[in-house]
């Protein structure tokens, strides 16, 4: 079981595993790996604490925000935004598509998420 950021990752390779941990993409991914010296197919079964180490120190020391952190500025710019009455903000608020998408036969899965929400 290897665990990076109280993040459980299941994959077969590491650059795969790493995009588990939320605000972790595909190119970010593959330039830790590339920094850290690993292969691009390096098996995450091959990997020691050592490397582990390495990977949180790593993650940690870096500018980057990640998982909770991440998902927390998002929460506050849209509850900013609600909070000023724009017109993005009113669209979140109703559960409605926000980017400008036809919501007359579209856009079920907000309208569906929108009577969850009541």
């Amino acid at each position: 079981m290897v665990y990076i950021l109280r993040t459980h990752l299941k994959k077969k390779y590491l650059i795969q595993a790493l995009k588990d941990v939320y605000g972790l993409g595909n190119s970010l991914c593959f330039r830790l790996c590339k920094s850290l010296g690993f292969q691009k197919y390096f098996l995450l079964k091959e990997i020691t604490d050592e490397d582990i180490y390495h990977i949180d120190q790593l993650l940690e020391n870096s500018k980057l925000t990640i998982k909770s952190d991440l998902q927390r500025t998002i929460k506050q710019k849209i509850d900013h935004l609600i909070g000023i009455r724009t017109y993005v903000g009113i669209r979140h608020g109703q559960g409605l598509p926000v980017r400008g998408q036809r919501t007359h036969t579209n856009a079920r899965t907000c309208k569906n998420l929108r009577k969850l929400k009541r």
